[in-house]
């Protein structure tokens, strides 16, 4: 007589076997998740970044008292949300809405250059996480750990 079907046993150990994958994939799939948050975050940095890029475009006149001089300003994410430059940040959960991006300009007269780093401050997970960036690198941390940087 033929048997259709699987035996208690055999189920027994499928389950078991899938326990095993799941409780070996489940950090990873966590860990995934979180470093994607901070992602998020540092690209919402970049993002205030070039948005700090038009507003210095549009107001550096008044920033630096005329076109002749150079020196260090900050502009704020609130400055850069009432100027429609920059969106709230989205998502459910998490927040990010304590930050600036340091704009220093150097130079002389018509032969200024910018350099642009900011720093964010974020709730995601319900911890404060703080990051900061410039042109090559950005990470980011929880106190004095740090939980992702852009370098590795």
């Amino acid at each position: 007589m033929k048997k259709n079907g699987f035996t208690l046993v055999e189920l027994i150990i499928t389950i078991l076997i899938m326990g095993i994958i799941m409780i070996v994939a489940f950090p990873s799939v966590t860990k995934l998740g979180q470093t994607n948050k901070y992602k998020k975050a540092v690209s919402y940095g970049e993002s205030m970044v070039e948005s700090a890029k038009l507003y210095v475009e549009q107001h550096q006149e008044d920033m630096w008292g005329g076109l002749g001089n150079a020196g260090e300003k900050k502009v704020g994410i609130t400055d850069l949300k009432s100027t429609d430059l920059l969106k709230e940040y989205t998502d459910k959960k998490d927040k990010c809405d304590i930050g600036e991006v340091k704009v220093t300009r150097t130079g002389s007269k018509d032969n200024f250059s910018y350099s642009y780093a900011y720093t964010l401050t974020c709730t995601l997970n319900s911890k404060q996480v703080t990051c900061t960036g410039d042109s090559r690198t950005s990470e980011c941390k929880e106190g004095t750990k740090t939980v992702y940087n852009s370098n590795g």
